[in-house]
């Protein structure tokens, strides 16, 4: 399962980041920081079971665009990740088999300091043996290279359809 797991969660897209020439350049601290856009659920066939499979989507600013790190061995993770469960009136971390952090590939590969933003998206955020009725949140936030945490986010509850 877990290599299964693995093969799946290889899936980070970094949507954009836009530069733009002609304006002035943002000014943003050098903290990154966060924001949660949107969460929403399809249905695929894994293994031959229908799971419920679902896309994180956030905003980030970083004032000096250290965003992400380089290819090589061993891989250090930008997007870290916690699965809670409602049960009772309460929220609880779950316990997960594999981590919930993400390897995002540098965005600027120079080391010039210059601010970036843009979208985030994570995918493949499977629900195997959840049901219908169950409510679940994600809370999530990014590391920069120069080891800046940004602020934590969450998805809200997200209540699980059939």
């Amino acid at each position: 399962m877990q290599r299964c797991l693995t093969k799946y969660i290889l899936f980070l897209i970094l949507a954009m980041a836009l530069i733009q020439s002609c304006k002035p350049e943002d000014e943003y601290p050098i903290e990154p920081t966060i924001s949660f856009k949107e969460f929403y659920f399809t249905d695929t066939v894994l293994l031959g079971n229908t799971v419920k499979r679902g896309t994180l989507t956030f905003s980030f600013t970083d004032g000096d665009g250290d965003i992400g790190f380089d290819t090589i061995q061993p891989r250090k993770n930008t997007i870290f990740m916690t699965k809670h469960k409602l049960k009772n009136n309460v929220i609880t971390q779950m316990d997960l088999l594999v981590d919930l952090n993400y390897f995002v590939e540098r965005i600027y590969k120079d080391e010039k300091k210059q601010a970036v933003s843009g979208d985030m998206k994570v995918e493949d955020l499977n629900e195997y043996a959840m049901s219908f009725g169950d409510t679940i949140m994600y809370k999530f936030y990014i590391v920069d290279r120069a080891g800046n945490k940004s602020n934590t986010d969450s998805t809200g509850l997200i209540i699980i359809g059939n």
